[in-house]
């Protein structure tokens, strides 16, 4: 049996016993240097104490993939410092939202100070804050805690293990979740080497570079890495999430000999809480342990874990007796393993009550088009398709509006008159989407009703 690990100081301290490689790295000169976890653990208590001695209590850590980032997230969190996770793919405005989160995160922690200045109810470590992807709705400070986390790596080591002889190769942003967990604190709870990747002008040849036995990836990124052949032999498995993942690429990495693992969750559950475990049908998620997943009567899925948030910072979370209303459409199958069908408010509700899956019509006319920046949306109470990432030339921009106008109208013959697209607007300005790929289709909206205004 696994252990399950408490908090951040009883990871590191259990760091002291061991003797493999904790991080691997790439110097200036593009050498591979290595740290042991019992000189990780130095480091981080180290740099622990300091942060002590500063009184600090919300920082925001820049993920420069590097061991001193790793070092900074532990020492912050155990020295009971809040935290905030920043990185090269955040949102643009993520600098004016951190700052705001720090701010509402101190005033939050102030609130519950008792007389004498201790926080109430606190474990005697920070909390880690995440945003979410804001793909429906604006996003949202998530509060999670060591102890939410490290459950979570567990969990994921009950579903599919690690040990001291993989590699796994951190090339996401642990600015999400994702990332966080899968790249790099399941490994490192596990006795894994974590290769830190060299930066983006590097994500597509660092598998070659650093040779993982398991990368952890979103869709986009390992469908790339599969089209340009940037896989290297030694890798033996593929744990993909954040986004839908085509049969096409999951078929091409079990023709290398990858084994395919699809994983589901949110920032709110601290990542994962299904995973897949049939090798011939990744797409079939068995719940991790004590992850109680429900399917509501619209068809919405619920889900009640121990690796759940505390919170959101300034609003209130989406629970009804204690279980999650993740936004997500799914259904069960008769071993009980999870099917997602997509995003809940991804549904395009028309006045009259037709609905519309959005990524459906998404993905059949990217195909149609060959262009990749598509969303669809709802203008005076029609669908209508927008296409991002145009040329600024009226006549450039006139033209491919017209080629998508002959497009659409050929998709529409294979839709019900309610269900059709009626306009085509095309924007030199690329669609908003998370640092994932995903349409933010709140602010889609949002932007549409700018324009009538």
């Amino acid at each position: 049996m696994y252990k399950k690990f408490s908090s951040f100081e009883e990871l590191v301290y259990d760091f002291k016993t061991r003797d493999g490689i904790a991080l691997r790295y790439a110097d200036e000169n593009n050498n591979i240097c290595d740290i042991s976890y019992a000189k990780l653990a130095d480091m981080i208590i180290l740099e622990m104490h300091h942060i002590k001695a500063e009184d600090s209590s919300v920082e925001i850590v820049l993920d420069e993939q590097s061991p001193e980032t790793i070092v900074n997230i532990f020492a912050h969190v155990m020295a009971g410092c809040d935290i905030i996770v920043s990185g090269p793919l955040v949102p643009e405005d993520f600098t004016a939202q951190a700052a705001e989160a720090a701010q509402a995160a101190k005033n939050f922690r102030q609130a519950r100070r008792d007389s004498r200045g201790r926080v109430i109810g606190a474990r005697g470590e920070g909390e880690l804050l995440f945003f979410t992807s804001g793909t429906t709705s604006r996003s949202k400070i998530v509060r999670l805690t060591s102890r939410s986390l490290c459950t979570c790596a567990w969990s994921g080591q009950t579903m599919l293990p690690c040990g001291e002889d993989d590699v796994i190769l951190c090339i996401l942003p642990i600015s999400h979740v994702f990332g966080f967990v899968c790249s790099m604190l399941w490994g490192l709870a596990y006795g894994a080497t974590i290769a830190l990747g060299r930066g983006t002008r590097h994500i597509i040849d660092d598998a070659a570079f650093f040779k993982p036995t398991i990368l952890p990836a979103v869709p986009s990124l390992i469908s790339a890495m599969v089209v340009l052949d940037a896989l290297n032999p030694e890798l033996k498995v593929a744990l993909i999430g954040a986004a839908p993942c085509t049969d096409q690429v999951t078929d091409a990495l079990k023709a290398k000999g990858i084994k395919v693992y699809i994983g589901y969750g949110l920032t709110e559950t601290s990542s994962g809480v299904a995973i897949t475990q049939d090798a011939d049908e990744p797409d079939a998620l068995y719940p991790c342990p004590d992850a109680d997943i429900r399917i509501e009567e619209d068809g919405e899925v619920t889900v009640a874990t121990p690796c759940m948030m505390e919170g959101y910072i300034g609003d209130e979370p989406m629970f009804d007796e204690d279980r999650f209303f993740t936004g997500d459409l799914g259904w069960l199958d008769e071993k009980g393993r999870l099917h997602l069908k997509g995003r809940k408010k991804d549904v395009l509700v028309l006045p009259d009550g037709t609905k519309i899956f959005c990524p459906e019509y998404e993905e059949d006319l990217v195909r149609r088009s060959g262009l990749p920046d598509l969303g669809v949306t709802a203008k005076n109470g029609r669908a209508v398709l927008i296409a991002g990432s145009c040329s600024d030339s009226p006549e450039v921009s006139g033209d491919l509006k017209n080629k998508l106008l002959a497009t659409v109208a050929e998709f529409n013959k294979t839709r019900p008159l309610g269900q059709q697209i009626i306009d085509v607007i095309v924007r030199a300005e690329a669609l908003p989407r998370t640092a994932t790929g995903k349409l933010k289709r709140y602010e889609l909206q949002e932007q549409m009703q700018a324009a009538k205004n």
